[in-house]
């Protein structure tokens, strides 16, 4: 297992992953990112047009993976 680091960002702020998890590969890698991306997201339910990413480093520091979600309000027939 190796070890990956999830880094956060919003469309204000990128926050550096520092400690990590364990995971089984890339693909375990993934799951743990779409996962992280999901609890951001409930953080910026309010928010209008928010932007939100995880990026997934390697030990090297190397970036192997985005997940990118927007968060857009728009009311329709008003």
């Amino acid at each position: 297992m190796a070890r990956y680091f999830f880094d956060s960002a919003d469309r204000d702020e990128l926050v550096k992953d520092e400690v990590g998890i364990e995971c089984d590969g890339i693909e375990g890698a993934c799951r743990e990112g779409i996962e992280g991306l999901r609890d951001l997201a409930r953080q910026f339910l309010n928010d209008d047009r928010q932007q939100l990413a995880i990026y997934v480093r390697a030990e090297t520091g190397e970036r192997l993976l985005s997940l990118n979600i927007t968060l857009q309000k728009k009311l329709s027939g008003l």
